[in-house]
């Protein structure tokens, strides 16, 4: 892994004064500089086709509550141009337009597979019921609280959405997307809707045919330990960042930040949507991981990648690079979790010693791992987490036994 150097634009710190004080009119200015430390993740495509110029079929059935709110939110979407270039249009995907909404009078069923959603879309389709694809078109369907999807671990246990493609007897591939509705504390209906909505749009377009010929469904060799905290598509990426729903402006319900290769790679915040909280400096702590390790997705299979090799019983020290891309109000907080732990509910993997918890852009901290119980994935994912004032982030890295 690589270490790289940024210069960021002509932000200046006073580091020295020729006459003995300070700001004075002598006052010797040097450009800030990211500190070096090892570059953040890049999501790949695999080289399928991405949507250059989006159209998307909303379908609400009848009785759903919230039709409204999702038309509202649809026409808002389309309309909020900033917060859609700003999550897409480095991918290549051209603005997103709405078809008339399909507010259906037929009801959606209390129980329903992924095999069922696509037979019955399928039939809508050749009927000529729902407007005809054509490699741009989105069918997103709308399911109400009263519908459960029980494919995959089922809606509202393993997920709130999901995306993915089939094939009509035509030979034509129709990208859809599935929301469905997830009670969520703190969050109103609508919100959940359109906060799980924006994720999977984003992720259709920049990746409409999953199944068969996928596109921006990659993470690079080096963080495939990313896979391990939610996914390998651009809004997974940034599911899971404490800030991920937000409302741009424009809209009146949430929108999910999605991950930038190109804000990753100019060490901002990877997590964009064209809001403001891209004016605050972004700053984190990026582990330093020497060795190639081995670990299984139980969704994908197996993979190697950058991380730390440790024996069950035994410690290994790595550094911590502290960067930020411009002058923190001061020093922040480090520590460290085990995700085997937090996130799967498993017996704790990993324990972390530090020799210092705190510092600021060109600090090197100290992160002692002990590896304690082997994972069920054969390596264990951990992140780092820093803290200051009310702003957080994270960096995944994982231990391989």
């Amino acid at each position: 892994m690589i270490r790289t150097m940024v210069a960021v634009g002509a932000m200046s710190l006073v580091v020295q004064s020729c006459g003995g004080g300070s700001g004075g009119p002598n006052a010797v200015q040097t450009p800030f500089v990211v500190a070096p430390h090892p570059q953040m993740p890049q999501v790949e495509s695999k080289g399928g086709p991405v949507m250059t110029a989006p159209k998307l079929v909303a379908i609400t059935f009848e009785g759903d509550s919230l039709t409204a709110g999702i038309d509202t939110f649809v026409q808002e979407l389309v309309a909020t141009t900033s917060y859609w270039s700003a999550t897409t249009q480095q991918y290549g995907v051209g603005p997103l337009t709405a078809l008339p909404p399909q507010n259906l009078a037929e009801a959606a069923g209390t129980s329903i597979t992924d095999a069922q959603i696509q037979s019955w879309l399928a039939s809508k389709i050749m009927t000529q019921a729902l407007p005809s694809p054509d490699g741009n078109t989105i069918y997103a369907l709308f399911y109400p609280e009263t519908t459960t999807i029980t494919s995959g671990g089922g809606s509202c246990q393993a997920y709130q959405g999901y995306h993915d493609d089939f094939f009509l007897s035509t030979g034509a591939d129709i990208p859809y997307a599935v929301m469905a509705r997830c009670s969520m504390m703190g969050v109103s209906a609508i919100d959940q809707v359109s906060a799980e909505t924006s994720h999977e749009l984003i992720e259709t377009v920049t990746d409409p045919f999953p199944s068969h010929h996928p596109a921006w469904n990659k993470i690079d060799a080096d963080d495939q330990g990313w896979l391990l905290l939610a996914g390998s598509e651009i809004a997974d990426m940034c599911a899971v960042a404490p800030d991920a729903w937000f409302k741009p402006a424009g809209m009146t319900t949430l929108v999910q930040r999605v991950w930038s290769n190109e804000a990753a790679l100019a060490s901002h915040d990877p997590c964009q949507g064209g809001s403001p909280q891209g004016t605050s400096p972004y700053f984190n702590a990026a582990p330093v991981l020497p060795d190639t390790i081995t670990f299984v997705d139980p969704m994908v299979g197996s993979f190697q990648t950058k991380g730390v090799q440790i024996p069950i019983g035994s410690s290994k020290t790595i550094d911590l690079d502290l960067y930020s891309d411009a002058p923190t109000s001061g020093p922040w907080t480090v520590s460290a979790y085990d995700l085997t732990s937090d996130f799967f509910g498993e017996p704790p993997a990993l324990s972390f010693g530090f020799d210092k918890t705190t510092g600021q852009n060109g600090d090197v901290l100290h992160l002692t791992i002990t590896a304690m119980a082997t994972s069920p994935m054969g390596a264990a994912p951990f992140w780092v987490q820093c803290d200051l004032g009310a702003s957080t982030t994270r960096w995944v890295g994982v231990v391989g036994n």
